[in-house]
């Protein structure tokens, strides 16, 4: 793993949050996308060299519904950038994880990405992002 790629936080409603992270952080968001698949709607800031992606539902069946349902808003993920996000996974496996997506699929920010069950990562959600090289 390279570095710390980005931390994800759920947010119940992104505009109120985006407002409150540009006041927390003096500059506004980059970019914001919606992950259909996902049933997400992301906004990313700068922090530094790392970012920090808040994410909304945007229906109830969405993992970040059920999040917000079951733990409330918060931090939800901690992603790693990664430069062969197939060869990462299989190590992890060997290694004892538990992958929840053992094919990377499309995510936001041009990533293609796989998570790691928090019941092997100390209850913490790990997401692995390989930058989609067009």
């Amino acid at each position: 793993m390279k570095k710390i790629e980005h931390i994800g936080i759920a947010v119940k409603d992104l505009e109120k949050s985006n407002a409150l992270f540009k006041q927390l952080l003096g500059e506004p968001h980059y970019k914001t996308e919606e992950v259909t698949s996902e049933g997400v709607k992301t906004s990313f800031f700068k922090v530094g060299s790392n970012k920090i992606e808040l994410l909304e539902a945007t229906n109830s069946k969405s993992p970040i519904a059920k999040f917000i349902k079951k733990k409330g808003e918060g931090i939800h993920h901690i992603a790693f950038a990664v430069d062969d996000i197939k060869a990462e996974i299989k190590r992890l496996k060997n290694e004892g994880f538990t992958v929840l997506n053992d094919t990377p699929k499309r995510g936001a920010d041009n990533k293609l990405v796989a998570f790691l069950h928090p019941k092997s990562t100390n209850s913490v959600l790990i997401e692995l992002c390989q930058e989609i090289k067009n």
